[in-house]
């Protein structure tokens, strides 16, 4: 009887790289670093482990703390593993994150007798918001989709109380809805090219 050979999980994998951070910059064991560290580099590819600790190794880091540098290198291989569309949808998360973050604190800090913060955020008409110097309005058509999908009271509840959760879920919205544009927008091309072959044929 042969004993198949052990292959461990991406979870285990990761599991002893966070170790082996930690043992490399010598930061104390403690849940709390432990949980930090393994979320900056769980979007990171099991594969790219190796070239992780080639820039770690081959760069100098003047001034920055261990956690600093994993959090550099880790930002750097995540942006270079997405395609354009993830990028896309990452890049507007953020934006969506930190517009939705600066409104809900607005609101909070206004006191209103008669509406509740949750209510008046309820209230805003994001198809108006606009910056202060321009007629265009901040947020478009794909933005505004992304909002309906998660509601205005679970940004509201998220943007301030979960920041890892929140993007997540946000870019998890917005790749979703570009895949789906990409989709509809070769399908007329598609049609197009079949028409031609039937033609031909």
């Amino acid at each position: 009887m042969f004993m198949q050979p052990f292959t461990p999980t991406d979870d285990q994998i990761r599991t002893q790289f966070v170790t082996s951070l930690m043992n490399y910059f010598k930061i104390e064991e403690d849940v709390f670093l432990r949980s930090h560290i393994d979320e900056l580099i769980r979007p990171i590819s099991t594969a790219r482990y190796s070239e992780f600790l080639r820039r770690l190794s081959s760069r100098d880091f003047a001034y920055k703390t261990g956690i600093e540098k994993i959090s550099l290198i880790a930002h750097e291989l995540y942006e270079e593993q997405l395609s354009p569309l993830e990028t896309q949808a990452h890049e507007r998360a953020q934006k969506l994150y930190a517009l939705m973050y600066d409104l809900r604190r607005n609101i909070t800090e206004v006191k209103n007798s008669e509406h509740s913060a949750a209510e008046r955020f309820e209230n805003v008409r994001f198809t108006s918001i606009k910056h202060a110097d321009s007629s265009e309005p901040l947020l478009d058509s794909l933005d505004i989709d992304v909002i309906r999908l998660l509601t205005k009271r679970w940004i509201y509840d998220y943007v301030s109380n979960d920041r890892g959760l929140f993007e997540t879920r946000v870019e998890h919205e917005y790749l979703t809805l570009l895949i789906e544009q990409e989709r509809l927008s070769r399908q007329p091309l598609i049609a197009k090219t079949t028409k031609k072959a039937l033609k031909r044929a």
